[in-house]
């Protein structure tokens, strides 16, 4: 299992965390922050050997304030009204795939649409565009991801994710992997998703992809691909400072969201979840702090420290998550046996939630985002899983 580094805003502390501390293996650059004349920003030119490139398709009709989508020719943010047919957006994929070959990636991530409602729409696209790679002159020269975007109301209905992994893994099949994303929807105040449905048919996908050899990259995760990668190997997970960059929305590709303020947040592995800086105040009164201090990590250190001026766009309180949950993932990866992995996450779980008891115990309570909503629904389905 590799990581990679979702380079959107300030996709400088990405870099510097993976030079300075060798914290992931690779990059994604994302169309929608760096747009067409990526290659010729210094900072990517010092990465571009080892990043794949995310044209980001996802909406069809696309916002694009605040991105740099429109920028791409071919890219179907730049459609007109009449422009709007299968064959129009087809003709877009193919010379996605062109643009990546051209500008010469190993890896060539291939961009498709997310559907609300459509699952043939997703089916007919993948099945056209795996002949039009077949027949490629440069497919020997290069790897091919397939975007399998899920739609939350798809991820959570069985059926329908069964019908999509037979035809993903149909024996014509040339693709050398996928490069998924999936809409978990968290309730309001919560940064996970809690639903069982969700853990199942998720696990479902990477472990029916991986059973029939094919290469999987999670796009766009959150702290809960620990959950998947306890179950089955993942190639690649991707990591992301920003809210935006791991936890996937067709929102942000199809309305115009802001992010809002914070003072941020601090990600305890030994809670195994965000704390809200505010709440930092409490732990640290009572003197508690030593029970979520994240160990032999250097930017913990310094944003616990009592003074330390918090603020979400500061680049050591994102590099404390790129670098506590890459540290995770590898743990995890590292266990070959998938009995043993799953039993050492269900370890970490219950570590967590004795941790919470204990806060509890010491009147620390913890509310919403901070709060333990999520790791008896991780450890309920893992236990039954």
């Amino acid at each position: 299992m590799k990581v990679a580094h979702v380079l959107g805003h300030n996709s400088n502390w990405n870099v510097d965390i993976y030079n300075q501390q060798q914290v992931g293996d690779y990059f994604i650059i994302t169309a929608f922050t760096h747009g067409l004349n990526f290659d010729d920003k210094n900072l990517i030119k010092k990465i571009r050997s080892k990043a794949l490139l995310d044209l980001q398709f996802y909406g069809k009709n696309v916002n694009t304030k605040g991105g740099k989508l429109n920028e791409f020719p071919f890219h179907p943010c730049n459609q007109d009204d009449d422009e709007a047919t299968n064959v129009y957006f087809i003709t877009c994929v193919k010379q996605a795939i062109q643009f990546q070959i051209n500008k010469k990636f190993d890896n060539v991530v291939i961009p498709l649409f997310y559907e609300n409602e459509e699952l043939s729409e997703i089916i007919r696209t993948i099945k056209e565009i795996n002949e039009y790679v077949s027949n490629l002159k440069e497919k020997d020269n290069h790897r091919f991801f397939m975007t399998l975007p899920f739609a939350n109301h798809l991820i959570i209905d069985k059926d329908k994710v069964e019908e999509l992994l037979i035809e993903c893994t149909d024996r014509n099949i040339i693709f050398d992997g996928y490069f998924i994303t999936c809409e978990n929807k968290p309730e309001f105040k919560k940064k996970l998703t809690t639903d069982i449905k969700i853990f199942r048919n998720l696990s479902r996908v990477f472990k029916t992809l991986k059973d029939q050899e094919f290469k999987t990259i999670y796009a766009y995760a959150n702290w809960d691909a620990l959950l998947y990668l306890s179950q089955t190997d993942i190639d690649l997970i991707t990591v992301g400072s920003y809210e935006n960059l791991r936890n996937f929305a067709i929102s942000r590709f199809t309305e115009d969201i802001s992010g809002g303020g914070s003072k941020g947040y601090y990600f305890s592995s030994k809670l195994m979840n965000m704390i809200k800086a505010n709440d930092l105040t409490n732990i640290r009164e009572q003197g508690q702090l030593n029970l979520i201090k994240n160990d032999k990590n250097i930017f913990s250190d310094i944003i616990l420290r009592e003074n330390f001026d918090w603020n979400i766009h500061k680049p050591d309180v994102n590099k404390n998550y790129l670098l506590a949950v890459t540290k995770l993932l590898k743990e995890i990866s590292e266990i070959k046996n998938i009995d043993a992995r799953k039993t050492y996450l269900l370890n970490l779980i219950n570590d967590a939630i004795y941790n919470y008891d204990y806060l509890d115990k010491n009147k620390i309570y913890l509310d919403n985002e901070s709060s333990n909503y999520h790791l008896s629904s991780w450890k309920t389905y893992l236990t039954n899983s």
